[in-house]
């Protein structure tokens, strides 16, 4: 058996005996391997498609999502055009949005290509979802692109 399916199984056999001590749940999700073995996570960090198109001083923001963790959110900007749009992290209480707060740490634009990572208090704030929100503060502009509430991995952080 090679080394890294024991790490894997022994990784597994610990979070399984503290979950069955504590009574919690360690592992959220589920994916798979390439293959085809089932490795559980627990950052919700699956890519969810957006698409920003806003006139001069317009506001728009995705659903809520789920948050598991103090990490930054992920996002990765395909494309964009027009005045650069501010981007916000907002942070809620629920999915439905109760007690919604720009939970946003530091300022980032819209006009960079690539993946990123945009700070934020949400967790740290007592809030357990988060959205990415847009608003044209400087006229017409259009972004599109991925994002995720939690980050796996490390990037740089989204430029303003």
């Amino acid at each position: 058996m090679k080394r890294q399916s024991l790490a894997k199984i022994a990784f597994v056999s610990c979070a399984v005996a503290v979950s069955l001590m504590t009574a919690t749940p360690v592992f959220a999700d589920t994916v798979s391997d390439v293959s085809g073995t089932e490795v559980s996570t627990y950052a919700n960090n699956a890519d969810t498609g957006f698409s920003f198109n806003l006139g001069w001083g317009g506001k728009i923001g995705t659903g809520f999502r789920r948050k598991d963790d103090s990490s930054s959110l992920y996002i990765k900007i395909l494309a964009y055009s027009g005045k650069p749009l501010r981007l916000y992290v907002d942070g809620a209480y629920d999915n439905n949005g109760s007690g919604t707060k720009n939970c946003t740490e530091g300022t980032y634009r819209s006009n960079h290509k690539g993946e990123w990572e945009m700070y934020n208090q949400v967790n740290e704030s007592g809030r357990h979802a988060a959205r990415l929100t847009s608003w044209a503060e400087n006229g017409a502009g259009s972004v599109n692109g991925v994002w995720s509430p939690d980050c796996v991995g490390h990037y740089q952080k989204l430029p303003a």
